[in-house]
């Protein structure tokens, strides 16, 4: 398990500054465009590019690439910086395009620290609402500078669970069946459209769960992070080539273990 011990308080103090400010700067260029000036640069299958996500993407590694001698991996760009680095920047300038292109408030920034596969910190940005979610792997999780921490645990005929369908779903019967099957027991499902957020809630206690299969690393590298931090299990498979990921996060292993199946992952 990956952990932050690696780094001096103050060298934590100062990542994580460093990614709080560069998720804010980010932030500020995406709430202050117009709707009007939100253009699509590409259409892909069921998923969309915005030149926004570029240019939010630009702001942040360039503020990480200039403060830190860490790599980046991020959506739009791949990996940039020291390749020989087992510390990376894991970025997603905009999670919830779609819905930041439709103005749907359910959007953010994600900024995550991992060391090799591991998560060490993380940074969510909720800029419509200037909520900023942060996160230190075995230290603590806030919201606003405040401590937030998971619910308390309750089984899955009481909790909530957000999911989502990634862009590459196999919408076919037998796997929306087997889709049913796994998420049917519990109270209430919210797919929200955004990964990051779900984490981000689920680390604040409004909702018990995440789970989703095939989701890309940097759309939920900085919330697994955070969600640890705030007291939950976080459990994923996969990722190095592909950057594909199969993950759960929530308030308990026993959701997962008595409900959802995953096949052979990560238990953290």
């Amino acid at each position: 398990m990956a952990n932050c011990n690696q780094f001096t308080i103050a060298q934590q103090s100062d990542y994580l500054a460093l990614a709080v400010r560069a998720a804010r700067k980010a932030g500020k260029y995406l709430r202050d465009l117009k709707k009007d000036q939100i253009k699509v640069s590409e259409e892909i299958s069921k998923d969309i590019k915005l030149v926004a996500d570029r240019e939010s993407e630009a702001i942040i590694v360039n503020e990480l690439l200039g403060n830190s001698d860490f790599n980046v991996l991020a959506e739009e760009s791949g990996v940039t910086g020291d390749s020989r680095s087992v510390h990376s920047w894991i970025v997603d300038p905009l999670d919830g395009s779609v819905n930041f292109l439709e103005n749907i408030p359910l959007c953010c920034i994600s900024i995550g620290l991992w060391h090799d596969s591991g998560p060490l910190f993380g940074v969510i940005y909720d800029f419509n609402r200037n909520d900023m979610y942060t996160g230190i792997v075995n230290e603590c999780a806030w919201l606003n500078g405040q401590p937030i921490s998971v619910k308390q645990k309750r089984g899955a005929e009481s909790s909530i669970l957000c999911t989502g369908f990634p862009v590459a779903m196999d919408f076919s019967s037998a796997n929306i069946m087997y889709f049913i099957s796994q998420i049917k027991t519990f109270r209430k499902i919210r797919m929200i459209g955004s990964a990051s957020m779900s984490l981000a809630y689920v680390a604040s206690g409004k909702v018990d769960a995440y789970f989703e299969k095939n989701i890309k690393i940097w759309d939920v590298a900085a919330g697994l992070a955070i969600v640890k931090a705030a007291g939950g299990a976080i459990q994923y498979h996969g990722f190095p080539a592909s950057y594909l990921i199969d993950v759960f996060a929530g308030a308990s292993m026993e959701l997962y273990d008595n409900n959802l199946a995953i096949g052979d992952m990560t238990n953290e």
